[in-house]
């Protein structure tokens, strides 16, 4: 029989099955309510709108969509991609600043293979977006916690830390952050935080990888203005996506950067896929110039604004008063504080066998941390939210008696 672990490199055998991967397979018959992912609210999803697109489509534009293009991406969705990012305030060059990824993962990605080598040190907050340390894993960095809570990143904990690795000869080299509606705690970084961040990173002269999936889905009042847009000296790099405002599917993202860096990021996409489909380019350029991504941000926001608000009353009723979390201003999630002895991750395999399942705290920490869940209210129904949360619930109560 073949001996399979003798064949990984040392990076290989890292990726073994997850704690969700092993939970959550198709069980044949079997429905699971998921409060996992961020997937889009399916009867929101722009399906007309694309529909009609390839319905008009010129035998030119069939012949640009199914013809490689240029690694960048399609110029006239880099063209509508520097316009839509102008109209929040940031500036980037069509022609030279702006590279279109498959999703903003990819971007991430590439960011851990450019910028990162073994042993650098990475800021990132505590918790933050589990598919980032997975993706800068990969280069054996050494990680710097850097705790959030209701305001975004602890910018006088960066500080005290920065100070620290400076003290000890050393330094930091990037910041890796999502300030608006963060992943997986949808705190909101304060304009005070977001300019002492920028002033840190002159200070010690790292650069930051900005993070903006889901800036756009916010309840109260437009999208605060990213790092990117208040960046004067090159050192943001600013990734986003199609993922949470028009659709997964697309698998339509984008990372902005000075042209130095899009240079390197650019040959190291040559060496993953090349370009990106032509199809979804295509698609994604027209729904920006019909106007359609802005009338369907604030469609789907309302949608989620609605099951967000299910969610809360349904924990309310439902969830212990030792559990704690507090009230998303936008994007996708609730982040859930359980007492000390409950293990989200036991938690979990229970959840699963009575038809639920949410991600649990842990893989969101650099450290062993298991007394977090994150819920997501996008995908589900509203039906489906109650359900869900009423059998967490009673699970909760019971693991507390």
């Amino acid at each position: 029989m073949l001996d399979s672990k003798k064949f990984y490199s040392k990076l290989g055998a890292t990726f073994e099955p997850g704690i969700m991967n092993t939970l959550l397979l198709p069980r044949p018959g079997a429905k699971l309510i998921r409060f996992t992912g961020g997937s889009y609210d399916v009867p929101s999803l722009p399906t007309a709108e694309v529909k009609r697109i390839f319905e008009e489509a010129s035998p030119q534009a069939w012949a640009e969509m199914l013809q490689y293009g240029g690694t960048a991406g399609m110029p006239s969705l880099l063209r509508e991609l520097s316009t839509f990012m102008a109209g929040h305030k940031i500036k980037a060059d069509p022609a030279k600043e702006i590279i279109v990824t498959t999703g903003s993962q990819e971007a991430i990605d590439l960011v851990s293979r450019v910028f990162i080598d073994k042993g650098d040190m990475i800021l990132v907050g505590a918790p933050t977006y589990l598919q980032a340390l997975s993706a800068f894993r990969q280069q054996y960095p050494k990680f710097v916690d850097i705790p959030i809570d209701s305001e975004g990143m602890d910018t006088q904990v960066l500080e005290e830390k920065l100070k620290k690795i400076k003290a000890q000869g050393k330094r930091a080299k990037m910041l890796y952050v999502i300030p608006s509606f963060q992943n997986p705690d949808s705190s909101l970084m304060t304009l005070e935080r977001r300019k002492a961040v920028l002033e840190l990173a002159e200070a010690h002269d790292l650069i930051i990888f900005e993070d903006n999936p889901y800036g756009y889905i916010s309840f109260e009042g437009p999208m605060p203005t990213p790092l990117a847009g208040m960046d004067k000296s090159g050192r943001v790099m600013y990734t986003s996506t199609f993922s949470k405002m028009v659709s997964p599917g697309m698998r339509i993202g984008w990372i902005t950067a000075n042209p130095e860096f899009t240079g390197h990021l650019m040959e190291a996409k040559n060496n993953i896929s090349i370009c990106n489909d032509g199809l979804s380019q295509y698609a994604a350029a027209e729904l920006f110039r019909r106007g359609d991504v802005e009338r369907q941000i604030p469609k789907v926001t309302k949608v989620y604004r609605k099951k967000r608000d299910v969610m809360l009353e349904a924990m309310k009723t439902s969830f212990p008063k030792k559990a704690k979390w507090d009230e998303p201003k936008g994007g996708l999630f609730l982040w859930v504080k359980l007492p000390r002895n409950i293990s989200s991750d036991e938690l979990l395999k229970d959840a699963v066998s009575k038809g639920v399942a949410f991600v649990p705290g842990s893989l969101f920490f650099t450290k062993p941390v298991h007394n977090y869940m994150r819920l997501n209210y996008s995908l589900p129904s509203e039906d489906d939210i109650v359900t869900g949360i009423q059998t967490l619930g009673r699970l909760l109560k019971e693991k507390l008696k």
